[in-house]
């Protein structure tokens, strides 16, 4: 038994002998201290609802429009909503597991609840989720930042203005320095930042629409679409969009007060906010375009469109701002794998943060387009991270003595998971065939 399973365990007697009566009085009935680094969180609603937002929002956001035209609007929004939903009950079933077992890394989680091999393949999945993430916000910062600096002169290209330049000026001298802060509590002020950006994004699109749906066809705004492949190789980007599992564990980690009444607080503000601006960037984005909607929205903004220009900027810095939350996240995964129990050491914090960053950039500067990244990540981690661990861990560790009866809408909810896995990578990686040819 570790020395946190002891500080644990010790807390819990104390409770049975009548010390967590007092505790009780002052933060209510449903408040659990978990161990003695519970009086270290001071992480306020309004700062852990700001970077749980900022890890949902970014990328997903520009592809949802090119989502909508491969399924028309109304299955759009059908889907939207579905998963929507899905997202919120795991998440809350995942933030009661969190607060009940007192662990706040996925490994751990998964390890109390169905031992090492678990762990090891949930390590997998929270890599594979924050790498896709943290490639996709470098892909935008690459793809953005460019064409602002080029904005006076769109048919002149240098060195100095170029992707690769700009894309490690900006790691070096924004995104390195942010994602060296020790704890996510820093990041509220660029995580509302980054709220304030997208909201930008969102009234772009409204403004610019009037014009653009002027020159469309009814026959580019269906609201169902029948081509069952696109239709399933969009779904992983809505998946991707709503997905916030992990990033909660690190919030939840600093939330002060962590109540069932501010747990579900939180997860509710986080997802309704997320989702009202995913829903008018969605409908209002597909209505301008059609079934010409670009899998990043901004692209199909002239290069010379004020708006747009501004748009990009500030997307740019969504990018900037979001990286470092999933740095923190791969950070603490890699940390829990190779130095577990070991003492906090700031060449070790740096080299790894370092090693990450260097990793990241490098693959956004290679690899092609932001739906890609998404889909294939949906399909996969965020899939796993949504609709089965959570509800695996749930059972496990919440309800271990409840009946199968109790259980069959548990099973649904993961062998729904496994059934759209499945159907959703094929399709993924047919088309690709099927495009490449």
């Amino acid at each position: 038994m570790t020395e946190k399973d002891l500080l644990i365990k010790n807390d819990i007697s104390e409770q049975s002998e009548g010390s967590s009566e007092s505790l009780n009085s002052m933060k209510g009935e449903d408040y659990i201290p978990l161990n003695k680094s519970d009086a270290k969180k001071n992480a306020s609603l309004f700062s852990s609802v700001a970077n749980l937002s900022n890890a949902v929002l970014g990328s997903g956001i520009l592809s949802l429009p090119y989502v909508f035209s491969l399924m028309g609007w109304a299955l759009g929004m059908i889907m939207l909503f579905a998963v929507a939903g899905i997202s919120w009950v795991t998440l809350q079933m995942f933030a009661i597991t969190i607060r009940k077992v007192g662990k706040y890394t996925y490994e751990e989680i998964a390890e109390a609840a169905y031992g090492k091999k678990f762990s090891i393949f949930m390590k997998i999945c929270i890599f594979g989720i924050t790498l896709s993430a943290s490639t996709s916000y470098l892909v935008i910062v690459g793809d953005t930042f460019p064409k602002v600096f080029n904005y006076s002169n769109p048919d002149g290209h240098s060195f100095w203005t170029g992707r690769v330049w700009i894309s490690i000026c900006l790691m070096l001298v924004v995104c390195f320095p942010l994602s060296m802060m020790k704890k996510m509590d820093s990041l509220k002020f660029t995580s509302t930042l980054s709220f304030i950006s997208i909201s930008y994004l969102v009234c772009l699109i409204i403004v610019r629409f009037p014009s653009l749906n002027a020159t469309l066809k009814s026959s580019e705004t269906v609201a169902f679409r029948r081509n069952y492949m696109k239709i399933l190789t969009g779904v992983p980007n809505i998946i991707f969009a709503d997905t916030a599992h992990v990033v909660l564990l690190n919030v939840m980690g600093e939330f002060s007060n962590p109540t069932d009444k501010r747990i579900k607080k939180l997860t509710s503000l986080t997802l309704l906010a997320c989702n009202v601006l995913y829903t008018i960037a969605s409908l209002f984005g597909f209505f301008s375009f059609g079934t010409n909607a670009s899998g990043n929205v901004l692209n199909g903004y002239k290069d010379n469109d004020i708006g747009a220009v501004i748009g990009r900027l500030v997307i740019g810095i969504v990018g900037i701002v979001s990286f470092p939350l999933f740095v923190h996240v791969a950070r603490s995964s890699i940390n829990h794998l190779l130095f577990h129990n070991k003492p906090f050491s700031w060449f070790r914090h740096m080299a790894v943060t370092l090693i990450f960053c260097g990793f990241t950039q490098t693959m956004a500067l290679v690899l092609p387009e932001i739906q890609l990244i998404t889909a294939f990540s949906g399909s996969t981690f965020s899939l796993i991270s949504v609709f089965i661990s959570p509800v695996l861990c749930y059972m496990k560790l919440i309800i271990p003595d409840s009946s199968r009866k109790q259980r069959i809408k548990y099973y649904l909810v993961m062998a729904f998971g496994v059934l759209l896995m499945c159907v959703c990578l094929s399709m993924i990686i047919m088309n690709q065939i099927l495009h490449e040819k």
